[in-house]
Order: C-alpha cells, then structure tokens, then sequence
C-alpha cells in the first residue's frame, strides 16, 4: 500500500487557495486561533469539495447551521447534517467533504493559545477535549444561536486591532468551550488507572498531559521517555512508537518534545522565572542541555524567543 504523505496545516489551507486573512476568503485568523466561514470559502460552484487526508496540528470545531457533507476522523465517516457540532482534537487524521453549505462556521485554535492568553490548562478545564472521541453532537435551536453570538463575538475581535486582541479572543474561546462542556460534559472526570478505557492512544495521551500538569505544579522535574511511557503501560517502546506513528502521524519522541516545548514556552511568560529555573523544571540537569533542546527544535535560543514573542 501507498504510504499516504502526512499534511501540515499549512497544505490544508494551500489546498483551498486561502492567500490572506480577509474575511471575503473565508477565513480570519491565524496559525493560533482560526474563524472559518464555509459559506464564503466554499461556494456553491466549488461544491462538492472535499479536502485531501491530512492530520491536524489543532483542535477545531465545526458548527454546522445548514449543510450537508461528510466528515472522515481516523477511518470513521459521519455525516455532516444541519445542527451538528463536531469537536476533533490535534493528530487525528481527518478527510472533509462538503456537498452543500448553506451556513457552516469553525474554529481551529492550539492548545497553547488558550494556556497563553486565558492562563487556562486544558488537560485541568477541559479534558473531554483531549481524552473523548466526539461523535458529532446535535445542537437545539437555543443552544445553536447562543453559540453563533459567541462566535460572532470573537470574529468582531479577531478584525480589530487591539492590543489585547488575543487575550480577549481566547477568554471568548473559553467562554464557548465552557457552553459546550456544561451542555455535553458536565461533572466529566478523568479516568483512573482503575476505570480507563484501555485504549493505547488514550492511555498515553493522558499519562503524557498528567505528566506535565504535575511538572508545571511544581510536584516532579524529571524528563521522561518514550520507554518510559511504554512500561507505564506495560508495553514495548517500539510497539507503543508504532502503534502512535500509525494512528497519529509522529512518534511519541516527537510528541513528548512537542509537548516538551509548549510546556517551555509556557513557562517562559512568567519574567519572574529565569531560562535556568525552566530548564530545571522542565527536569534538564544543565541549562546547556536545555539550550541545546529548545534551539535544536525550535531554530532559536530560549533567550532570543523570550525577547522575540513575551515582550
């Protein structure tokens, strides 16, 4: 079998010929936190469109008014039909296809966006988001116009310049996750080790994001492994790389330095914390070590990204 290439999320929007952020193309944002229009993005004589397998660096949300298509996530279709929401996270292999639209919006955003400018954790507010898989969810009329004002709310904000733009953005963000979570989620709780779903995916995921919410608690400052994640699980870190590799597109290694790095640059946002107490905390026994790490990964010196991007 043809071994499919993996897309980025730069070739998702080079494959339907978004040049800018004007809203008349369909999109408003950036790589952080993205509004889309499908209406504009795809009209009717493009239609039906679909879009090439690709696996996602983010997590978004499709909020279907009226419209039908289809959705793949990790092999699996659904059907897109009017009043559906549809809540997928990063490094899920995903394949859309539109036949018709009528009114259909999304959001993509990262994880840390919302951590840098809501300081929300995620894994702590809202976990069904990284543990769950989300069948589409049909939405009432209420429920449906009381997420569109919030919506619109952040695509007035994402068109002004403002200086707190974002930081308004991502309380919106919250504010909308927040409805969704109370609607769908209410009281969710993460699973033990006694009552978790034995799947590999998910059991790494979450031994992976429970690792780094006890290091930024200040409770362990090691560095761990992808052997080290496998004996938790009690498998072989070549099986548990594999089994990563084919479901989501990168090896754990990779996914452990990516988390690695959101975590660093998190930390990096608090002046009050020197490059050498984050490497500390991050578990690196020397500063050159984690020098090394983050420039090796990131092109640029902790240094020069704390002065590039937190002043």
């Amino acid at each position: 079998m043809k071994e499919r290439r993996r897309i980025q999320f730069s070739d998702f929007l080079e494959s339907v010929n978004l040049i800018d952020s004007d809203l008349s193309h369909g999109l408003i944002g950036d790589d952080e936190l993205c509004f889309v229009d499908s209406k504009i993005l795809h009209p009717e004589h493009t239609l039906p469109w679909s879009t090439p397998l690709f696996y996602t660096e983010f997590f978004s949300i499709g909020f279907v008014v009226e419209a039908q298509g289809t959705i793949i996530v990790d092999k699996d279709p659904h059907i897109i039909k009017p009043k559906m929401l549809f809540v997928n996270k990063p490094h899920e292999l995903q394949q859309l296809t539109w036949e018709s639209v009528t009114e259909s919006y999304g959001l993509w955003f990262t994880e840390s966006f919302i951590n840098k400018y809501a300081g929300i954790s995620i894994y702590e507010t809202f976990p069904f988001l990284l543990f769950e898989r989300h069948l589409p969810l049909n939405i009432s009329e209420e429920f449906q116009q009381e997420l569109k004002k919030t919506i619109f709310q952040i695509v007035k904000e994402l068109q002004r310049d403002c200086p707190l733009q974002k930081k308004i953005c991502a309380n919106l963000l919250a504010r909308f996750l927040l409805k969704i979570k109370k609607e769908y989620w209410e009281g969710y709780k993460l699973q033990t080790p006694l009552n978790r779903n034995p799947d590999i995916i998910q059991d790494f995921m979450q031994n992976l994001e429970h690792h780094y919410d006890q290091v930024l608690k200040g409770k362990i400052n090691i560095v761990m492994t992808i052997k080290d994640y496998a004996e938790m699980q009690q498998l072989h870190k070549n099986y548990l790389s594999s089994v990563l590799k084919e479901k989501t597109g990168k090896t754990g290694s990779q996914m452990i330095i990516e988390k690695t790095l959101s975590v660093a640059k998190s930390l990096m946002k608090d002046s009050r914390l020197s490059i050498k107490e984050i490497a500390y905390i991050l578990g690196f026994s020397y500063l050159t070590y984690f020098n090394i790490f983050f420039k090796k990964h990131t092109g640029q010196s902790p240094g020069n990204y704390r002065k590039k991007y937190m002043d």
